[in-house]
């Protein structure tokens, strides 16, 4: 769910901002719909092309399969101040609004779903970014609560253009937003008062985001690489580009009256731990505010509307905390007591007014629901509530967490998901996150419960380096030439699996979406012999051929390497099986790829697949003519899970 840094970068379905709502979604498997008993077979979409894949008996999967309904699940999309409600998202990703606590949501929009979504601030309506015209292109619509519709505000006139992010003016009189030209790689500062759109002269090279406005300024996120984005106002009235923080990485910020607060790390005040940093406009001085010395792992920062309040998200070990603080001059006065009981992975934080937090809290066996709690009056209260169907109860153990030393000593982390049944030795599945700079948590997953339940498999999901959440020196440490060490990371636990008397090393599956794609193609490249079946959705294939693109911009290059390094390339070349399949012993591939998709090049996963068919190598292959990067669904699932069980009945 999952937000974009870049329209195009490698990552899961979700760029950072919107993690909690796509990735969840699609991890969960709310798209999947009933099996229809009118035939025998399972139906193959229309748009579907496939190659290697059997036909599929409906009676093999249909305790696969739930009716969505039988699910509640909801997400925050953002807070209506103004009118103390909601809107919200649930098992279909439409935009539901909850005037009040345990209301039954009203659907506003359906068919498309939304990057982001923002209230006005005098609630009377929302706007929000869709790409339902040009896939990964955005553009700005209006919904007005009182007219129940929606019209497109901004024309765009270039070739490759997209509105990524924006924020409304203080008053809500307008927008401000960034509009980004992905073929010259500029970003230009725009305002529209619902009459005319303006840009601010100031060009701006690479990928921003747009964060907050005041009433002066703007506060503004550089995206130079994923361990670095950095922070900048934009003064409205001298049209003036001010530095906040240009060597730390600042991955939260936002604004009060007089001041920018932000965290950071890897600042010359903060060195390697996170902490948050503030710049005073008027006395141009900059403050390091003391956070509790138990802080280690800084996920979020908000501020409440009246500045007075600081919410804090920490995570740890997958697992997060919200902390509550007064903030005096400046400074940390005190905490408000705890009030998340329980291990969850929150998202969506709010703040609902001066107050009021509201949040979203799950884990592998709940599915989302949300809550707000009175920071005055102490009270905690239930907006939604979960259900689950019983098909999925109690069908998996609670995650836990594993760590394994990679070669170079540096320690690795990720979470075990096992099935209830009593087997003496499991299969196991091993799951790899795209991005990279991702941080893969324990989340609701129907899809992990299902698998691990119907085919006895311990699913282990990865936090290989590259993740986010370990420090700026973990997420850089598979930087361009160092790609191969995630490889590393992987052979590690390859290793780590064999010490375990409880699971299976004989039958050792690879997973990975997108970037994680290329990480699980690369180490069955690598280790012939100890793997036994490898799926590899919508993948990245060769850092050459997706470097080559003309969109490619310094963030990718920061991540990947110069695509003019003939070294480097040839390097990275030795990582993919394209082009190297007399290495790959001939491990059954499951791939799926959609026409649509503009991040990852076609003919790289053409290739790929007709030299490993050449090969005779076991090939399950799915070709969407009407999606792109991301998509799955109902045949895909059903797919994936008929090559997993007759790899491991294979190797019985």
């Amino acid at each position: 769910m999952k937000y974009k840094i870049s329209r195009k970068t490698i990552s899961n379905k979700v760029g950072y901002q919107l993690i909690g709502i796509f990735w969840l979604l699609f991890l969960s498997g709310f798209d999947l719909p009933v099996l229809s008993q009118e035939s025998e077979y399972l139906a193959v979409p229309e748009s579907y092309k496939t190659e290697g894949i059997p036909t599929i008996k409906n009676s093999e999967i249909e305790g696969l399969f739930y009716d969505p309904a039988s699910i509640r699940s909801n997400l925050i999309w953002d807070a209506d101040r103004k009118n103390r409600r909601m809107l919200v998202t649930d098992v279909t990703n439409h935009v539901y609004l909850l005037d009040s606590p345990m209301a039954t949501p009203t659907k506003l929009i359906e068919k498309i779903v939304p990057n982001s979504v923002k209230v006005s601030p005098n609630g009377d309506s929302f706007v929000y970014t869709s790409d339902q015209e040009d896939q990964d292109n955005y553009q700005l619509y209006q919904y007005n609560f009182k007219e129940n519709a929606s019209k497109k505000l901004v024309t765009l006139t270039g070739k490759d253009e997209s509105i990524n992010t924006f924020v409304w003016s203080k008053n809500g009189d307008s927008l401000f937003f960034v509009r980004v030209d992905y073929e010259s790689k500029t970003t230009r500062l725009c305002r529209f008062n619902f009459s005319i759109e303006n840009c601010y002269p100031e060009q701006l090279k690479g990928v921003w985001d747009i964060i907050q406005a005041g009433e002066t300024k703007i506060l503004l996120k550089y995206w130079k690489a994923s361990s670095s984005q950095l922070v900048y106002a934009y003064d409205l009235s001298k049209n003036k580009l001010i530095p906040i923080d240009e060597k730390g990485n600042s991955r939260k910020s936002f604004m009060t009256e007089d001041s920018v607060f932000w965290t950071s790390e890897g600042n010359e005040r903060c060195k390697q731990e996170p902490c948050v940093l503030s710049f005073n406009f008027k006395t141009s001085t900059t403050n390091l505010i003391k956070l509790p010395s138990e802080i280690v792992n800084l996920y979020d920062i908000k501020v409440s509307p009246n500045g007075k309040n600081l919410l804090l998200q920490e995570t740890k070990d997958g697992i997060d905390k919200l902390r509550v603080f007064r903030i005096k001059n400046q400074a940390i006065a005190r905490e408000i007591q705890s009030f998340v009981k329980g291990s969850y992975v929150v998202w969506n934080t709010r703040w609902l007014s001066d107050k009021e937090v509201i949040y979203t809290i799950e884990n592998i066996g709940k599915p989302a629901s949300i809550q707000s709690f009175d920071i005055k009056t102490k009270k905690l209260t239930d907006w939604t509530k979960e259900s689950l169907p019983p098909r999925l109860e109690n069908k998996v153990k609670s995650p836990e967490l594993i760590r394994w030393k990679s070669f170079d000593q540096k320690e690795i982390t990720g979470y075990i998901v096992r099935p209830n049944s009593e087997v003496k030795k499991t299969p196991v599945l091993i799951f790899v996150h795209g991005g990279p700079q991702i941080l893969d948590r324990p989340v609701f997953n129907s899809q992990d419960i299902r698998l691990a339940s119907n085919l006895n498999l311990a699913v282990i999901h990865t936090n290989i380096r590259g993740s986010s959440g370990f420090g700026k020196e973990f997420i850089d440490a598979d930087n361009k030439e160092n790609r191969g060490d995630a490889v590393k990371d992987m052979q590690a636990l390859l290793n780590w699996i064999e010490t375990q008397p409880n699971l299976d090393a004989n039958q050792i599956y690879l997973r990975g979406e997108s970037y994680g794609g290329f990480v699980v193609l690369a180490t069955a490249l690598q280790e012939p012999k100890r793997l036994k079946g490898v799926i590899a959705e919508y993948p990245l294939i060769s850092i050459r051929g997706y470097l080559g693109q003309s969109w490619i911009d310094e963030f990718a290059k920061n991540e990947y390497g110069d695509p003019k390094d003939e070294a480097l390339m040839t390097k990275l070349d030795k990582l993919s099986p394209l082009n190297n399949t007399k290495d790959w012993n001939k491990i059954p591939l499951f791939m799926t790829r959609g026409k649509l998709d503009a991040r990852i090049p076609e003919k790289d996963v053409i290739d790929l697949k007709n030299q490993l068919q050449k090969n005779d190598t076991e090939m399950w292959f799915i070709y969407s003519t009407e999606n792109g990067h991301g998509f799955g669904g109902n045949y895909v699932f059903a797919s994936m899970y008929q090559f997993l069980k007759k790899q491991v009945k294979k190797e019985k």
